[in-house]
């Protein structure tokens, strides 16, 4: 089987992460490859050439790789306002498509790359990373089993001290994670959002936020981001009626605290990342091959996690309780 020829679109700090696990994939499998990286900036993709050597294709303009038949697929990891240009532009020739999150800026665009995948029969996934975190994986077994009973409420921190931003402000950035875990565990999305928000050394663009999202049945998620936080936090707590569950998603460390004390669940480390990739690799092999298969991170999981991030800033700006709506649209037909 030949094989999958990939782009990696972005050679930024995400995008070089992307390029590494990329080729361990390609050295371990064979499988698949480094078609070629693409960056506008001449100054990042200098930098990725001197890191990854010089035998690669390197390219300042990804327009003609929509065209190019020898290749697969892309994995798009520039910045969160061309996703949609970025990815249109693949999907319309029917390339593959793994956007990192968000998958858009605005719901509409993001419903519409969920269109273009099905027209032109193309795998679309988004990179909803956490949903390949073993850690992750293994809160929502014991969500599952029932081990903490009647769920009454999960609380969220995404924060870490980061520079004042101009380009892009906290909700879009660190929020796609917290939503998208919530998905993962409870199966369901929320019916109603409040946020408020504030800009501190940037006024204009958000750099803390606090989320209450409703659910039905009274279940509640409390979300909180921050850029001003100088604790790097990536905490999932889950509260019920028998006990509480505390993950550390950056660590991948699980801990239970039931009537008869703590306990600390074994966890196997998951290199996340990797996984995601290889996860995208699959769904386009078995589309080829018309094997029906399972895309754990769809255009559709991407496109309801931006009607959430819209919601959000729209409950902020307005000053009240937002109702979460959400379109049903068919998900990508398994062949």
């Amino acid at each position: 089987m030949n094989p999958l020829r990939i782009s990696v679109i972005g050679g930024g700090y995400w995008g070089k992460k992307v390029i590494r696990e990329t080729l361990d994939i390609s050295r371990a499998t064979g499988s698949s490859q480094l078609h070629s990286i693409v960056d506008n900036f001449p100054e990042s993709l200098a930098q990725c050439q001197k890191e990854f050597g010089p035998g690669l294709d390197y390219r300042t303009d990804y327009h003609s790789l929509a065209t190019d038949p020898s290749l697969t697929g892309a994995h798009i990891c520039t910045p969160n306002s061309t996703h949609f240009e970025v990815a249109s532009t693949f999907l319309r020739q029917g390339k593959h498509v793994l956007v990192e999150k968000p998958l858009t800026l605005k719901t509409e665009e993001a419903y519409e790359l969920v269109r273009l995948a099905n027209e032109n029969k193309a795998v679309l996934c988004v990179g909803h990373i956490h949903r390949f975190n073993n850690g992750v994986r293994e809160l929502r077994r014991i969500l599952t089993e029932g081990v903490l009973g009647d769920v009454y409420y999960l609380r969220l921190r995404w924060t870490a001290l980061m520079n004042p931003q101009l380009l892009r402000e906290v909700i879009t950035d660190l929020a796609p994670h917290p939503f998208d875990i919530c998905n993962y565990l409870l199966d369901a999305w929320p019916e109603k959002l409040a946020c408020k928000g504030r800009g501190y050394r940037t006024k204009q663009n958000e750099e803390v936020a606090f989320i209450t999202a409703d659910y039905k049945g009274g279940l509640i998620a409390h979300v909180e981001v921050s850029w001003l936080d100088r604790d790097k936090r990536r905490e999932v707590t889950v509260v019920g009626s028998k006990g509480t569950a505390s993950l550390d998603c950056a660590n991948q460390t699980l801990v239970l605290e039931l009537s008869g004390g703590k306990q600390e669940i074994p966890v196997s480390v998951s290199n996340t990342l990797g996984t995601e990739i290889s996860h995208f690799y699959d769904c386009i092999r078995n589309s080829r091959n018309s094997i029906p298969y399972s895309n754990h991170s769809d255009g559709i999981l991407g496109a309801r996690v931006v009607s959430l991030l819209e919601a959000s800033r729209e409950s902020m700006f307005q000053d009240r309780t937002i109702q979460v709506q959400l379109p049903i649209i068919p998900a990508i037909p398994a062949k």
